[in-house]
């Protein structure tokens, strides 16, 4: 991707490595297209933050019962998922009469370290026109997602939404809510001129004058719910080869704000930390720091929560356009060009709520530069504009 390197380390940008194994057993009921079933599976899996963002979110929040790093290693889910399916539509590929209905639910925590309830409901519906030929079709799918006993739900198993799956015109898993999430950095103090400025000057080699600030780091968590609803029109061309304007429209919010709980050792360590440097003593030690929360302190109190940016919260998205679908019998897959306009899509800013304030830095020019260098480069407002069109090819469907 050819973006700025800062911007590229506050997407969600992850790997993930697993083992495991599933097992699963079905039963149709007598004379009918219903079927119930029962799937257990286990896996071992373990992460790679790659950026910033990914690194932060996912050794801070609180989804396991330790803290730091060796919290992404060895993850062990072990889940049951039973359901129920009614399946009456008339072809697998590029149906055009019927309905289908999936209800399921995946419990986690059955001996793993992941505790979690998932609901899934799926509907599907194609209606024929023009004596067959053609089809309108429309999908509905909605899910949930919570932790139990005291921890939250891993960050990788939220919900992103976007792409040739569900809401075909945006990039995908790029859709999230936006959240800030408290974090510490070290500022160096700094002259006009971008000299650093010695803890001592008659003697440069005991360090420089650094400063401790509070910032607010932009994360994509992901929502805890998510609503998708896809329309569309078959019109048959040719064979395997059919034309079909959309529309596709979703969101995917944050309904429980206690899910995006900060793990206790992360947040005590930040809530204890002394902010500021405006004078040193006699030792070169800094004096007149703030603790957040503390009754002389301009910096508020953490939130022990990541907080939401309300106004991408509850954002519906909505994609239109027209695709082209092609079955290709030697791969035995279907093949899918597709234009999107994006009529409902995030265009809005973004502020960490806490701040860093002026008397944090020593009185003079280099606490006055180094202010203003400190806000432009660890607390700047984030523009999120999210794309107008997209044109893709796709070895897909989407329902």
């Amino acid at each position: 991707m050819n973006i700025p390197s800062p911007f590229l380390q506050n997407l969600q940008n992850y790997t993930q490595s697993s083992t495991g194994f599933t097992t699963s057993v079905s039963y149709q009921l007598h004379h009918s297209f219903k079927r119930i079933g029962l799937t257990y599976s286990f896996d071992r899996s373990s992460i790679v933050a790659v950026s910033d963002a990914s690194k932060i979110l996912f050794t801070d929040l609180a989804f396991r019962g330790i803290n730091g790093p060796n919290s992404l290693e060895g993850i062990i889910t072990s889940k049951l998922l039973p359901s129920f399916s009614s399946n009456r539509l008339d072809s697998a590929y590029s149906p055009h009469n019927g309905t289908s209905i999936y209800l399921g639910g995946e419990i986690s925590g059955l001996g793993g370290t992941v505790r979690t309830l998932r609901p899934i409901i799926e509907y599907k519906h194609f209606i024929p026109v023009q004596k067959g030929r053609n089809a309108i079709g429309y999908h509905i799918q909605a899910s949930f997602l919570t932790g139990y006993g005291g921890v939250v739900a891993p960050p990788f198993q939220r919900f992103y939404l976007g792409g040739e799956n569900d809401i075909r015109g945006f990039d995908i898993r790029t859709i999230s809510p936006v959240a800030f999430l408290p974090d510490k950095s070290v500022i160096a103090l700094r002259n006009p001129d971008g000299s650093i400025v010695p803890k001592d000057p008659a003697n440069p080699l005991r360090g420089s004058y650094t400063i401790p600030v509070p910032i607010e780091r932009i994360v994509f968590p992901g929502g805890d719910t998510s609503f998708v609803s896809n329309l569309e029109y078959r019109i048959t061309i040719a064979g395997p080869v059919a034309l079909a304007p959309f529309v596709d429209i979703g969101a995917n919010p944050i309904l429980r704000n206690s899910q995006l709980r900060i793990n206790s050792g992360q947040f005590a360590d930040i809530q204890n930390t002394v902010f500021g440097c405006p004078a040193l003593d006699i030792a070169l030690n800094c004096v007149g720091g703030q603790r957040p929360g503390d009754p002389n302190s301009t910096i508020p109190k953490f939130s022990e929560e990541l907080q939401i940016v309300q106004r991408t919260n509850w954002i519906p998205r909505m994609s239109t356009g027209l695709e082209l679908q092609v079955f290709l019998p030697i791969i035995n897959a279907p093949f899918r060009v597709y234009w999107a306009y994006n009529p409902l899509r995030l265009d809005t800013t973004a502020e960490g709520p806490v701040k860093i304030t002026r008397d944090m830095f020593p009185a003079g020019a280099a606490g006055d530069f180094t202010f203003r260098q400190a806000v432009d480069s660890l607390s700047p407002q984030f523009r999120l504009r999210e794309p107008r069109k997209t044109f893709r090819f796709s070895v897909a469907t989407t329902f």
